[in-house]
């Protein structure tokens, strides 16, 4: 399993426990553009140029 797909896995699972009403918060920001726990989970499963970042933003930062 490479690292992006270990990290996604993590992702996937600390999203599924994310209560619905956090889910709206920002939790990164990536070339001045914010992403909410939706936004980043769309751009997660999308595999978008943007899903690198922000996995290793909320690796940095101990989410996952």
């Amino acid at each position: 399993m490479t690292d992006y797909a270990l990290l996604k896995a993590k992702f996937t699972r600390v999203f599924a426990n994310v209560p619905e009403p956090l889910r709206e918060e920002i939790i990164a920001v990536i070339d001045n553009n914010p992403f909410s726990w939706y936004a980043a989970y769309g751009e997660i499963e999308h595999n978008t140029k943007n899903s690198e970042k922000i996995l290793l933003q909320l690796q940095k930062i101990g989410v996952l």
